[in-house]
């Protein structure tokens, strides 16, 4: 058995994933919102900064689906049941929601992908890029933290993939299950880092 890896990401075997962190959840409307998620977004300002300066391929997933609805999820899941609203809510694509803030804004070398399922590998092409890139190490953050990320956490986990999860860049509606799916779930799957610690092992790596 190998023993686990230090704790240090390898820049040259490393990518960002950049989950989710659109218009419609870092800058919403709602003024006391969009303060809240201030934090967030400053966060995901250092952490791509930092990756820019390793070199790693940045990956922005965005979630969407099309106006009319005809691609939205309508499975009959206990949550659906007890909201009666799909469990599963997008942005509209091509929608100013569907984008991303400026301060995080893609660049041309990046990589964007539209994400019409909770997990960042569903239908997207991402797995395809890591392994065409060799990266089969993985840097992410986004929100839901129990959702989306916990759902791509565990696929890259099934995917052989080492993957970190960066605590500040993190974020979700349920404050408990946030802190649950940090604090516990997500640690057999994934090594689960506050953002200086990352940003620690991004220069050691």
């Amino acid at each position: 058995m190998s023993r686990p890896a230090a704790d240090r990401i390898d820049a040259a075997r490393a990518a960002l994933v950049v989950y989710d962190a659109c218009r419609r959840a870092l800058t919403p409307s709602d003024p006391a919102r969009r303060a809240a998620m201030r934090p967030v977004l400053e966060a995901w300002v250092r952490l791509i900064g930092a990756c820019r300066e390793r070199g790693l391929p940045i990956v922005y997933t965005t979630p969407v689906s099309r106006a009319d609805g005809a691609d939205v999820v309508l499975l009959p899941t206990d949550l659906s049941v007890q909201t009666g609203a799909p469990s599963l809510t997008n942005c509209v694509e091509g929608s100013p929601d569907a984008g991303f803030p400026a301060e995080i804004a893609p660049r041309p070398e990046d990589y964007v992908y539209l994400k019409r399922r909770p997990s960042a590998f569903h239908g997207t092409g991402v797995a395809e890029l890591l392994r065409m890139l060799r990266r089969d190490v993985l840097v992410i953050g986004g929100g839901a933290t129990n959702r989306g990320v916990e759902t791509s956490v565990r696929e890259a986990f099934s995917m052989d993939l080492d993957t970190v999860v960066v605590r500040d860049c993190c974020w979700g509606g349920d404050a408990a299950a946030h802190t649950y799916s940090l604090d516990v779930a997500m640690k057999m799957y994934a090594r689960v880092r506050t953002l200086p610690q990352t940003l620690s092992m991004l220069a050691r790596g």
